[in-house]
């Protein structure tokens, strides 16, 4: 309710209204003392209740007045008679306010209209009776009232007030900024005035006060003052505070500190609370405002000017007509005294009512109870409440938020107890009611309050990716939120004032146009319509746009430069590169793509200083400059100048350059020395040579040439002294090719001094650049490297003298498709096993390689492991010159841990491993492959399985020859033609690629399996025709009858001489070999081997028949026997002794024996594992020559060994005089000193002892006679 300057309000429940004929209308009636009684018809429906506004007409200077009532009918007071007024009566409703009746009155008009219907009146109409005021609020308590007074009314004077119950009192005044002092005075008068109707005193009245603002003070308690003129005393003395608006804590303290009794509180007084405030409240007031209601404190709220009225209701008590009361400003705080101390004393009243019987009234309906508010989201609470012992028929809900706005509201049926509240805003206080409607009516309600949560702000903001312009911000979604807002700006004083913001829809954001190297606060916000949770930040850096490092100058010259730099590790857009002479007269700028380090300035002023700067420009923006000094050079002169003789009296000048640009002329002086005139011409500086005419055949010139720069520059002079004469070329120009890629160029020098000469050469055909390179003076001969193989060059050299340049002389030569494998160059081929480092010296440092020493001379057998993985580049090994026509050979043999899977002896491969050319040999098959690819990139193989070929892989070394021509292959096994097949054209071969050995077919990729053998030879020969003139002497056992055959070439047998041609076998294994199968050819003496090394002492022999007299012969290089048995020899070739030194000792010459007695067979060995069944072979040689060779090889070994141990035993005993070693035949059994192998011996050589030549052993009778008769 609200009193405004002289009008004054009370709301009257009416229990009667007068008869009308005009029902539903709005009917009014003026009762005594110009009090205007009206009357509306009910409305329909769930309302909540009705506003009545009476409002001064326009131009009038009182305020209008406004009521709330639950029932139709109201009563208004303290009107002016002749003032108009419009009177308007609304419904309220949850969705809103409904104008029900509107009417414009003047009291006074009401007046006469009302007698003039009543002079109207028939007679015997009786007059309608004036509305009772029964259940009206008592102005004054009936008990302090005499017989004889009227009832007294708004406008009377002040009244007394004698509660029937004692009654404790806490005044909670506001002491804020906002009441300044002037009005504070006015507050305390209002307290004298609401008080001064009361007496004081114990078991009366007892009146209490806290001032609040920032923090509640007790200005005193209840129990302070005992008299009414103590507490008035007491307030005329409250001091003003000053501070903020909390009501809530207020409240608080006066739950906690006032209502005490510690502080006067009585337990069977009357509990009130007089709230006295001009604000808001800045903290929640409204919990402690529940609670104190909820211990039956009656709570009053007045509340002044800027007074929020929302608040005020939720805190009073019920009724809110009674309870709440507003003022425009403090001066009406005065003409509210004197009512709200009436409705105190009611209030006070109605807790114990006095005089005479009230009218009954109806029982209110049923109710419900406890209403909580639960799952309080920030868009959704859960009401539940306690039903009303009778159940309603349905509930109404009404909710808004506390500080006004739009109603909303939801019915639900009777029996539900709970009811859930969505799309509500945010962070916002709702008033919540919950009423029951009956069939007569709407029951009491209830009301809750209830803060909605924040919207969710975003959480775990990550900085995804930050740049020097850019950052890249992303964060987890918000389940409430619809938009996110992102503001950011620079952490810095005045970053507010850079502020920028953006509003998106999913959680992440790229915020661009960022300074690099700056920090950035960015926050980020959840948004829901208008809502907006609170901000998330976080700190983001970007980086500097790095600067480029180290700044250096190189080619260095008088118009240009390079500037280098360091790179940086952030991707770059450009560098800018600028420069500007230290005087400001000359610059430029160039600008590089960002991967570049260098950049070349120019062009420049020759001897000047620039500043030079680089700039890195980035996608967003540029860095920091680094700067340098640089000074240019002074221009430079032509140089190697050189004249050449014309007819008649011209000479042509020659010269270099001076600059590759900025010559803007050549001046050209000459000037016979002695007496003569100077003659001088000009060229433009594009050219390098000049025509200067009338020189004469016999005198001396200086000719002088400098060139004048478009800069102004001008350089140094450059003069040579020309004599006419002869200048002679080089002559007996000569091309030799010295590999595949190089040219040997030799020629014989002039006579005359020559200061270098100019070699030019180019391809023969012309489609190639020239090239050129100097050779000093003294130099005839140079090797030009780095060419294209088996391909035709031209070459020009010509002299350089002082005077000038002679004419050249040319020749034509070509690179040698293939290198040397002898050192005559007879034979063109590629040697495998160097390029392999299969050779003495290198196979130490590749892993899966062995080597072993041969019996037979110093070819060596290298053995490759299971995955010994040898591979090398093509281009390492030239093999693109590999002509169509050519010859792979090999010297091997098979293990027997050897895959039988198919392997690539050797082959060439692509750079993606897929096979182009090369040999497979497949165990299983026995069989030889030849592959190779036609000029359609088609592979295309030729296989040989013939019996000849299975030899192969019997476990013997066999030497195999694949010739390969134009259109066919052969194939040689042991020399022997075994067979020719077809072959397509073959392709050429790649420049890179791979050649790989013992590779496995069906082995992929670089790092596959390989295969075990032992290999002696393998070559390419550059040719198809190698396989009919080689002779396999590295072969020995394979045909030794063809040796010494009239007019063939000697064989070199693993670097021995040839075999003899006359009739006779030189010494050393193969010549004792020889001795054996031919004892009708003599034998010689060899040639002495190279020391050996010391073998290991052997065991004594048993004493042996003396033989006759025999021949003294130089023995072969032979080592002691090992002391595992030798196994026989393989059918073409003698396996190698690893345990055999290379050198023997020094024998002396031993007597010619008689032939021996043969002797017993020897015992029969044990019997060896079966072997897999072999392959039928082809028709061999009579059984007896079989048998043969295969015996003499052992024997001769054994032959050998034992005579180096008889010659041991008899070079080191110094006590015995020297003796031959094979003695006069004697019966087995009989002693002799000379020891045969298996008995003990005397002891093994010593340290010092080395040999120089082979051993001793005597005729080819005696040797085999001594073989056989030791059986």
């Amino acid at each position: 309710t609200m009193a405004a300057g002289s009008l004054q309000l009370c709301l009257h429940f009416l229990t009667a209204c007068p008869a009308s004929s005009a029902s539903g209308r709005l009917r009014l009636a003026v009762l005594p003392e110009d009090r205007l009684q009206m009357k509306w018809r009910e409305s329909e429906g769930s309302s909540l209740g009705y506003l009545v506004q009476v409002k001064p007409r326009a131009g009038d200077p009182e305020q209008e007045v406004m009521l709330t009532t639950k029932t139709p009918k109201a009563t208004v007071g303290g009107l002016s008679p002749s003032k108009g007024y419009t009177l308007q009566i609304f419904e309220l409703t949850g969705s809103g306010n409904i104008l029900l009746a509107r009417r414009e009155f003047v009291i006074e008009d009401l007046k006469s209209n009302s007698v003039s219907r009543s002079s109207q009146r028939p007679l015997g109409a009786t007059l309608e009776p004036t509305p009772s005021l029964v259940g009206s609020p008592d102005l004054e308590p009936p008990g302090a009232l005499a017989p004889s007074q009227d009832p007294p009314t708004l406008g009377r004077p002040q009244f007394r007030c004698t509660p029937p119950m004692p009654v404790d009192m806490i005044f909670l005044v506001d002491g804020s900024w906002s009441i300044g002092h002037s009005h504070f005075q006015q507050v305390k008068d209002f307290l004298a005035s609401v008080i001064e109707p009361f007496e004081i005193g114990p078991g009366k009245v007892q009146v209490g006060l806290t001032q609040y603002s920032g923090a509640p003070q007790t200005e005193w308690d209840l129990n302070a003052f005992g008299t009414k003129e103590e507490v008035l005393n007491a307030v005329h003395n409250l001091h003003y505070r000053g501070g903020n608006t909390f009501t809530g804590l207020a409240l608080t303290h006066v739950l906690e500190q006032n209502l005490k009794p510690r502080a006067g509180l009585r337990p069977e007084a009357a509990k009130l609370v007089i709230l006295v405030t001009d604000g808001k409240s800045q903290d929640d007031a409204h919990a402690a405002g529940h609670v104190l209601k909820g211990l039956g404190v009656d709570i009053f709220a007045v509340g002044v000017k800027n007074a929020d009225e929302t608040e005020l209701r939720l805190l009073a008590s019920q009724p809110l007509d009674i309870t709440v009361h507003n003022v425009q400003d403090f001066p009406q705080l005065s003409t509210l005294s004197g009512l709200l101390s009436r409705l105190i004393c009611q209030k006070v009243q109605g807790r114990s009512p006095r005089g005479s019987p009230a009218t009954p009234a109806l029982d209110p309906p049923p109710a419900p109870t406890r209403l909580v508010l639960t799952q309080v989201t920030s868009s959704s609470v859960l009401l539940s409440w306690s039903p009303a012992p009778q159940p309603p028929l349905k509930y109404l809900i009404v909710w808004r938020p506390s500080k006004g706005g739009t109603p909303r509201e939801v019915v639900v049926e009777g029996p539900t107890s709970s009811a859930q509240l969505h799309n509500l805003t945010s962070s916002t206080e709702y008033l919540v009611s919950v009423f029951p409607l009956y069939k007569a009516g709407v029951g009491e309600g209830l009301q809750g309050l209830a803060t909605t949560a924040p919207l969710p702000p975003p959480q775990a903001l990550t900085l995804a990716a930050v740049t020097p312009k850019t950052v890249r911000l992303t964060w987890q979604p918000s389940a409430e939120a619809t938009q996110y807002l992102v503001r950011w700006s620079p952490a810095s004083p005045k970053g507010e004032e850079e502020r920028r913001e953006v509003r998106v829809g999913r959680p992440e954001v790229l915020l661009d146009g960022l300074a690099p190297g700056r920090d950035y606060d960015v926050w980020v916000q959840s948004l829901r319509g208008a809502e907006i949770s609170e901000a998330q930040g976080i700190r983001a850096r970007t980086p500097a746009l790095t600067t480029p490092r180290h700044l250096s100058f190189s080619d260095v010259s008088h118009d240009s430069a390079r500037v280098s730099w360091e790179g940086t590790a952030r991707p770059v857009r450009l560098f800018r590169v600028s420069y500007i002479s230290g005087k400001g007269g000359h610059s430029g700028q160039t600008e590089v793509p960002g991967n570049a380090t260098s950049a070349i300035l120019g062009p420049l002023s020759s001897s000047t200083t620039y500043m030079v700067r680089v700039t890195c420009l980035y996608p967003g923006g540029s860095s920091s400059t680094l700067t340098s000094r640089l000074t240019t050079r002074k221009v430079p002169s032509p140089s190697q100048l050189s004249v050449t003789e014309l007819p008649g009296d011209e000479v042509r000048l020659e010269w270099a350059a001076a600059a590759v640009s900025g010559v803007l002329v050549y001046q050209i002086t000459w000037m016979p020395l002695g007496e003569g005139k100077a003659r001088e011409i000009s060229v433009p500086g594009n050219l390098g040579t000049a025509i200067l005419p009338g020189l004469g055949r016999h005198s001396e010139y200086e000719i002088t040439i400098l060139a004048y720069y478009r800069d102004g520059a001008r350089s140094d002079p450059v003069s040579l002294r020309y004599t006419p004469g002869s200048r002679s070329p080089p002559s007996n120009l000569a091309l030799a090719s010295e590999s595949p890629d190089s040219l040997r160029v030799s020629w014989t020098p002039p006579s005359s001094h020559v200061l270098h000469y100019r070699l030019s050469y180019a391809l023969a055909s012309g489609s190639g650049p020239e090239k050129s390179i100097s050779i000093p003076g003294p130099g005839s001969h140079v090797t030009i490297p780095d060419l294209l193989a088996a391909t035709k060059y031209r070459v020009l050299v010509s002299a350089i003298y002082g005077a000038g340049e002679s004419v050249a002389v040319s020749a034509t030569g070509r690179t040698a498709a293939c290198p040397a494998l002898h050192l005559d160059g007879s034979l063109p081929g590629f040697d495998l096993m160097a390029a392999f480092g299969l050779v003495e010296k290198e196979y130490a440092s590749i892993r899966g390689v062995a080597m072993e020493p041969s019996a037979f001379g110093p070819t060596r057998t290298f053995t490759l492991f299971k995955d010994s993985q040898l591979t090398r580049r093509a281009s390492d090994i030239h093999l693109a010159t590999l002509p169509p026509e050519h010859t792979v050979v090999f010297l091997l043999r098979l293990l027997p841990e050897t895959p039988r899977e198919a392997f690539a002896l050797w082959q060439v491969a692509s750079e993606d491993f897929q096979p182009i050319l090369g040999v497979l040999l497949d165990a299983g098959r026995k069989s030889l492959t030849y592959f190779n690819r036609d000029p359609r990139a088609t592979l295309q193989e030729v296989t040989f399985d013939l019996p000849e070929v299975r030899r192969i892989f019997f476990g013997s070394f066999h030497k195999v020859h694949v010739a390969v021509g134009r259109a066919r292959v052969r194939l040689y096994v042991d020399c022997r033609k075994v067979a020719e097949r077809p072959i397509g054209e073959a392709g050429g071969l790649p420049a890179a690629g791979f050649v790989m050995l013992g590779r496995l077919a069906k082995a992929r990729g670089p790092r596959s399996s390989s295969a075990s053998f032992q290999l002696q030879v393998l070559q390419l020969v550059c040719n198809d025709s190698w396989a009919e003139e080689d002779r396999c002497c590295e072969l020995p056992a394979s045909d030794p009858l063809r040796v010494g055959r009239e007019g063939e070439d000697a064989c070199v047998w693993a670097g021995l001489p040839r075999p003899p041609t006359q009739g006779r076998i030189k010494g050393g294994a193969v010549g004792a070999a020889m001795c054996l199968l031919s004892p009708h050819l003599p034998c010689l003496q060899g040639e002495p081997g190279p020391p050996g090394q010391m073998g290991p002492e052997g065991p004594g022999g048993q004493q042996g028949s003396p033989g006759s007299q025999g021949r003294t012969i130089q023995g072969p290089v032979v080592g002691t026997a090992s002391p595992r048995p030798v196994p026989p020899p393989p059918p073409l070739a003698f396996p190698p002794s690893p345990s055999s030194p290379s050198r023997g000792f020094q024998g002396t010459a031993g007597a010619r024996g008689s032939n021996g007695e043969r002797g017993p067979p020897g015992a029969v060995g044990p019997t060896g594992l079966p072997g897999p069944k072999g392959e039928r072979g082809e028709k061999g040689e009579p059984q007896s020559l079989a048998t043969i060779y295969q015996l003499v090889g052992q024997a001769c070994e054994s032959a050998i060994q034992t005579h180096v141990l008889k010659l041991h035993a008899c070079t080191h005993e110094s006590t015995r005089p020297p003796m031959p070693i094979l003695e006069a035949p004697r019966a087995l059994g009989t002693s002799n000193k000379a020891r045969l192998p298996g008995e003990g011996g005397h002891g093994g050589p010593h340290p010092g002892d080395r040999g120089t030549g082979g051993g001793v052993f005597s005729s080819p009778g005696a040797v085999c006679s001594e073989w056989s008769g030791h059986g």
